[in-house]
């Protein structure tokens, strides 16, 4: 049961990352997402109720490991579509005093719910049952007021705010990047070394590093775009690379080698270090 729901996860990951390879307007490829998110919680749903959680152990399992991490999805591109359509179309002050009032909020959030925030990292358990046995609720654990309206046949107080811990972490992250996006915009004169950096190799090489890291997850927790990842490297390198949404769909049809500059900078460090062992 916890495979199937875990590759459902995997699905729901491919979904979003697909989404976002498209150069769509970000409130048009958040509402998408949201949507994806919103397709996949049903179709958990629908397993769980097929196949019901069948001791204890299972479904503190499911509420406190599996479900957050679809939830958590859901919650952080719902907040993203607010914060966005919210986002006042002003200065480059005022925008950054807007999302970092957003994270004055996450920071609160987080501080109001320290003790449980360091159980649940900790690897506790001594109030699983409490946490995430449906019908176990304490008035007391209520997160928010929004944990009044959750369906708690298929939910419990405490998973929510796994739910919510997960996604805000993600928040933190994207708002982080986002006030420092607007702080690039106009970056100072670059200094006389590093107006020297020049990529020189072939375009699409650029871009399927650009992707690979993208997809790898290593910049940012895997938060920052493909947008952003662009923008920083055609500024960087000095180059103009048009339209990187077209060049991988092209890299994505090709019959063979569709990762031919990594290969090549896999090889290449390869024999690099081959002809540093000869040398001792």
């Amino acid at each position: 049961m916890r495979a199937v729901m875990l590759r459902l996860y995997e699905k729901m990951e491919d979904r979003l990352r697909e989404i976002q390879a498209e150069s769509f307007p970000l409130l048009k490829e958040t509402s998408q997402c949201i949507n994806v998110c919103q397709e996949t919680l049903q179709e958990l749903r629908k397993m769980v109720e097929k196949t019901p959680l069948k001791d204890s152990k299972e479904e503190i399992e499911f509420f406190k490991e599996i479900k957050p991490k679809f939830y958590s999805q859901f919650i952080y591109h719902v907040k993203v579509f607010h914060i966005e359509i919210n986002r006042p179309a002003a200065s480059d002050k005022v925008q950054i005093a807007y999302l970092e009032s957003h994270l004055s909020r996450i920071k609160h959030f987080f501080d109001n719910n320290l003790d449980f925030y360091q159980y649940y990292r900790s690897g506790a358990t001594h109030f699983d049952e409490v946490y995430f046995i449906r019908g176990q609720e304490d008035v007391r654990l209520l997160p928010d007021d929004l944990t009044l309206s959750i369906d708690h046949s298929f939910s419990t107080t405490q998973s929510y705010k796994v739910s919510k811990l997960f996604a805000y972490e993600l928040l933190r992250i994207y708002l982080n990047t986002a006030i420092s996006s607007i702080q690039l915009t106009d970056p100072p004169e670059p200094k006389t070394i590093e107006k020297k950096l020049q990529w020189t190799g072939a375009k699409v090489s650029l871009i399927e590093l650009i992707y690979s890291l993208q997809t790898a997850g290593v910049i940012n927790n895997g938060t920052a775009d493909i947008k952003l990842l662009t923008n920083f490297f055609e500024r960087t390198f000095q180059v103009d690379l048009g339209n990187v949404y077209n060049v991988f769909q092209e890299m994505r049809i090709r019959k063979k080698n569709r990762s031919s500059f990594l290969d090549q900078l896999k090889e290449r460090l390869i024999q690099r270090m081959d002809e540093a062992d000869e040398g001792y």
